[in-house]
C-alpha cells in the first residue's frame, strides 16, 4: 500500500544534524502518522513555516532545473557559505551532483513549502490515529 500524504498536516520536524537526517511527521487524510525521513541530509531551505501547515506532496526535482529555476537564491546565500563553500552557484551544483545529493521539494496547500538537499527519502507509517475526543 502506498502511503500518500497529499492533504496530510504537518505536525513538527526536526533535524538531527550528528546523524544527517532530516524529519517531517505528518498526519494523513487517512488519520495515520507517517514520518518522512530524509537520510544523509545535508541542508534545507523552508518558508512560512507554521503550525496546521496542510501539505501537497514532496516532488524530486532534477538538479539541473532546479538551479536554473534558483540561481539567484543561491548567488546571494554563496555569502553565507550556505549550504557549503562555493565560488559560484555551478561549483554547489557540481558538488550536489558528484555527491549523489537530490533535491526534494515540498509544496503545500496551506503553510510550510521550501526544499532539501539529502541523498535519501523515506516514508514510514505508523499506527492509526487514536479516535480524537
Amino acid at each position: 500500500m502506498t502511503i500518500s500524504i497529499h492533504d496530510g498536516v504537518l505536525v513538527g520536524y526536526s533535524v538531527n544534524f550528528l546523524e544527517n537526517k532530516l524529519l517531517l511527521d505528518i498526519e494523513t487524510a487517512a488519520d495515520e502518522m507517517v514520518t518522512v525521513t530524509f537520510e544523509n541530509y545535508l541542508a534545507h531551505y523552508f518558508d512560512h513555516v507554521m503550525a496546521g501547515s496542510i501539505l501537497f506532496d514532496i516532488d524530486e526535482i532534477d538538479l539541473i532545473t532546479f538551479f536554473v529555476e534558483n540561481r539567484d537564491q543561491f548567488e546571494s546565500h554563496k555569502l553565507y557559505a550556505w549550504p557549503i563553500w562555493y565560488d559560484d552557484t555551478n561549483e554547489l551544483e557540481q558538488y550536489l551532483q558528484k555527491n549523489n545529493y537530490k533535491c526534494y521539494v515540498i509544496s503545500a496547500s496551506l503553510g510550510l513549502t521550501g526544499y532539501v538537499f539529502a541523498k535519501t527519502q523515506k516514508i514510514k507509517g505508523n499506527d492509526k490515529l487514536r479516535e480524537k475526543n
